[in-house]
């Protein structure tokens, strides 16, 4: 498959920013990232790149007194995925927790700040007997983490055809049988579950956490991330304005996770 990639400098630079700016060019289907001195490299199959939507995102990116700018560049015809997996894959879930994946360079290897605190934190709790929902599944790692557990049932939703692929390979690599991996949002969602977990962007949970609590069984648990520090005031409010208290919050590099369950 043939990349190119956008680097694109962020002046200020800040870390922050690429980050939010990475959750943003993943909306337009750029699927891995390196971060740069001055910003970072964006990477894209060259047949899905629509530089007008590239453009869009950098204009709407809205932060004051931050500008971006971008070159782009085309790569070699090579398998991207493979020179991927030999250089830079680092098995971190499989040391720790048993977790094993399938290397895919759009998906990352769960080392991320918000799918490392959530997978350690599910690792801790004991989901015997309940049916569970993994809202954005990506790799598939949190519904997998979900049914070592104890989970009786784990239905796994993306909204990316690539990702629910990606999912169902990783739940057959780890034996995992009582999934039910399926594309779509949360109009999609069915029945209800004890627990659900969330780690999409913050705009996504805004929106449909609505529609989380709709499906939680009466004093269900909601677990929310893929947002910074800085916003877990404005997420308790959201929160609570959905009838949910927080009942524990975790930091890590100014990545958030939040445990909420609805109120009695």
């Amino acid at each position: 498959m043939l990349y190119l990639y956008a680097n694109i400098i962020v002046t200020p630079y800040s870390e922050a920013t690429c980050d939010i700016l990475s959750a943003l060019l993943c909306e337009i289907g750029f699927d891995s990232f390196e971060m740069t001195d001055t910003g970072l490299k964006a990477y894209i199959p060259q047949e899905q790149f629509d530089e007008a939507s590239l453009q869009a995102t950098l204009h709407d990116l809205l932060l004051p007194d931050t500008t971006c700018t971008y070159t782009i560049q085309h790569l070699e015809n090579k398998d991207w995925n493979a020179e991927w997996e030999q250089n830079s894959f680092d098995p971190i879930l499989e040391r720790e927790f048993g977790i094993r994946l399938i290397p895919r360079m759009a998906f990352g290897s769960g080392a991320h700040e918000t799918t490392y605190q959530i997978t350690s934190f599910l690792f801790q709790q004991n989901f015997t007997g309940q049916r569970v929902l993994d809202m954005g599944t990506g790799t598939g790692v949190l519904g997998i983490a979900l049914a070592m557990r104890g989970a009786k049932e784990v239905v796994a939703i993306d909204i990316d055809e690539f990702s629910v692929k990606n999912a169902k390979e990783n739940f057959t690599l780890n034996n995992i049988n009582n999934v039910y991996v399926q594309l779509g949002d949360a109009s999609s969602i069915q029945g209800t579950f004890s627990t659900i977990v969330a780690n999409i962007h913050k705009n996504i949970l805004t929106i449909d956490m609505p529609t989380y609590v709709q499906h939680l069984t009466p004093q269900g648990t909601l677990i929310i991330s893929g947002f910074f520090t800085d916003d877990i005031p404005e997420m308790t409010d959201i929160a609570c304005q959905n009838h949910l208290v927080v009942k524990q919050t975790l930091e890590q590099n100014n990545w958030a996770v939040m445990i909420l369950s609805q109120q009695l």
